[in-house]
């Protein structure tokens, strides 16, 4: 009696724009994206536990599509062919809930508290014979499309992205690849290429 309602799929439907509040180590869940029903209720509460994401930085949107959340349901042992029906939008607008009495800073915000780099140079010479040091201006800036190598001994793998911040040669960087759900660190190498340590 008990067969057909407990093989019955869950409905998982994403809304179309949601606040979420990350859990401790920065991830946030199924449950907070989608309104899930139908299936048994055991079936609710596993799929509604799923890590779908990191939570974006305060202040930006993250988008995640129907595709990204398949991939997350068959990494956390889930068949979306056959345990669960997706409805709904066909992508959800993520955004960061503002918790908390102050907001850690972006990392953008961050990087310019590092003390300054050295032009090419060197330093500039102040009055009274005192060398200060000069600041490099960044050579790629935040929204530029990026070249992203990644390196494996003799191996080189290029692939597109976006910058997500902006940086000079050396500095470490967020970047965004589509069809990956967190963000990338990457090295700047020059104004149009980033490499990507593994």
């Amino acid at each position: 009696m008990a067969g057909p309602a407990a093989s019955a799929p869950v409905h998982i439907a994403l809304k179309s724009a949601v606040s979420v509040s990350s859990t401790a180590d920065g991830f946030f869940l199924l449950a907070s994206v989608a309104d899930l029903s139908g299936g048994d209720l055991a079936s609710r509460k596993r799929f509604g536990a799923v890590s779908v994401g990191r939570a974006p930085l305060l202040g930006e949107v993250r988008r995640l599509t129907a595709g990204d959340l398949a991939l997350k349901l068959r990494q956390a042992g889930c068949n979306p062919d056959k345990d669960v029906v997706l409805d709904g939008v066909g992508e959800v607008s993520v955004t960061t809930a503002g918790v908390g009495p102050t907001p850690a800073p972006p990392l953008a915000v961050l990087s310019d508290l590092a003390p300054p780099r050295l032009d090419r140079a060197g330093a500039e010479k102040k009055a009274g014979g005192i060398t200060a040091p000069t600041v490099q201006s960044p050579i790629l800036r935040s929204g530029t499309p990026v070249t992203i190598l990644i390196q494996s001994g003799a191996l080189n793998i290029t692939a597109l992205g976006i910058a997500r911040q902006s940086g000079g040669v050396g500095d470490c960087i967020r970047v965004h690849r589509d069809g990956v759900m967190t963000d990338l660190y990457v090295t700047i190498l020059d104004e149009q290429t980033v490499r990507l340590e593994i």
